[in-house]
């Protein structure tokens, strides 16, 4: 009997140790997004502090800038290796949805990240799919305004005005590089050439350049005037010349932006942050150029960015690392505004107290969110889209089209493309 026992408790103690070990586990996570050195630092940090406090959980961070970002997220969900965590633009949360929804959580129907803090008018203008199911989260509020380095300014003796019309937006840039031929108002790459161009056209007709029907614009007379005010940037000394701006897969790292030559740039205000000002850069925002009037404003506010979770063996553990990542006040102090202004209140309200908002970021969405347009509808966005914008454009910057016949190709053309997508 006592033979018996000793076996029955040797027996209960293997299992013992045994379903300690299995609690134990490593539990492999990987996290993937893009950014600039501060949201790399910032995460970086974070993630350690989580494995810290979650030994048994290790995450694999996958990081880069954003260039070749969303096709390499794109072939990873068609192959089923996507990460467990995964950042996203703004506005494809249903896109995505939509072509793999085997792959992607809903993050609707679990208990263990807490969406509660986050604003729902967001959550219902981006991060729902076509069913009405929330598969992503804002990782923060981005709003698209022009980045001003003052210092252009006071070397040049030309402010930029707090409100300007698109006339006066091409005066203000003569007028800076008759002061100084070594500065301009702006530098401009592909993305955000297409997002002011869309932001005017958009004043001037109340659409988007593909509306939600799936329909494109084919107001000639505003695609060309926005066309022409495009080339007049280049043939007024406005913008920086193209043969150097797009020399910089990273606008950012413009090499006349960092050397004080550069009044301007387009952009998400988030970008505030990955900007060297070692060189006396002295940063505010500006606002976009209005049409007096417009019944639509083309001021875009989003996300800045949106985060997926995969739907796979590691949902659980994932789902529980959103919530602190998101959630947590001491994850918040880490992560501070790497991603724009906090999306969740606690979170903001939090960094506001302790004084870690950047106030020019907090000012720039502050200033857009009064003025905001609609989302743009997804297909704007879409890669096959930007491949017929972008080259439209940068014939347009060469002079090796004009405003007529880019505004035809577009009418032409674009609808073609749209029509293989839908």
């Amino acid at each position: 009997m006592k033979k018996l026992l000793s076996t029955i408790l040797a027996a209960a103690m293997v299992l013992s140790l045994f379903s300690v070990a299995l609690a134990e586990e490593t539990v492999t996570l990987r996290f993937s997004w893009w950014g600039g050195d501060s949201r790399h630092e910032a995460t970086l940090a974070a993630i350690a502090r989580y494995e810290e406090l979650n030994p048994h959980v290790k995450i694999e961070a996958e990081y880069q800038g954003y260039d070749g970002y969303n096709e390499k997220i794109l072939t990873q969900l068609s192959g089923g290796t996507q990460p467990d965590m995964f950042q996203i633009i703004g506005t494809i949360s249903a896109d995505y949805y939509a072509s793999f929804p085997d792959r992607i959580a809903r993050l609707d129907e679990q208990e263990l990240f807490d969406l509660t803090g986050f604003e729902k008018a967001f959550l219902d203008s981006f991060c729902v799919s076509n069913e009405g199911y929330i598969v992503s989260v804002p990782t923060g509020i981005n709003s698209y305004n022009f980045i001003l380095n003052k210092t252009v300014e006071e070397k040049t003796g030309v402010e930029v005005p707090d409100s300007w019309t698109w006339e006066e937006f091409i005066e203000v840039g003569k007028a800076m590089h008759e002061a100084d031929p070594n500065c301009y108002l702006i530098t401009l790459s592909d993305d955000p050439a297409n997002h002011l161009l869309r932001s005017y056209v958009r004043q001037m007709t109340g659409l988007w350049t593909i509306s939600e029907d799936n329909t494109v614009i084919t107001d000639r007379d505003a695609l060309v005037t926005a066309f022409t005010w495009l080339q007049a940037l280049y043939t007024e000394g406005v913008c920086e010349p193209v043969e150097s701006s797009r020399a910089y897969s990273e606008i950012t790292t413009n090499k006349k932006l960092l050397n004080n030559e550069v009044a301007m740039i387009y952009g998400g205000s988030s970008a505030i942050a990955n900007i060297d000002t070692s060189n006396g850069m002295q940063l505010d925002f500006a606002n976009i150029p209005m049409i007096p009037g417009a019944e639509k404003t083309g001021v875009i506010t989003q996300p800045a960015q949106c985060m997926m979770i995969s739907n796979n063996e590691n949902t659980e553990e994932t789902l529980k690392f959103a919530n602190w990542f998101f959630n947590d006040p001491e994850a918040a102090l880490i992560l501070k505004d790497s991603r724009g202004v906090p999306a969740v209140d606690s979170v903001r309200n939090l960094l506001a107290a302790e004084g870690l908002l950047n106030p020019i970021l907090a000012n720039a969405v502050s200033a857009a969110l009064e003025v905001t347009d609609g989302p743009v509808y997804v297909l704007n966005e879409n890669a096959e889209v930007y491949s017929f914008l972008f080259p439209l454009m940068e014939q347009l910057c060469y002079l090796a089209i004009t405003p007529e016949e880019a505004a035809d190709m577009l009418i032409e053309e674009l609808p073609l493309i749209v029509e293989g997508l839908v």
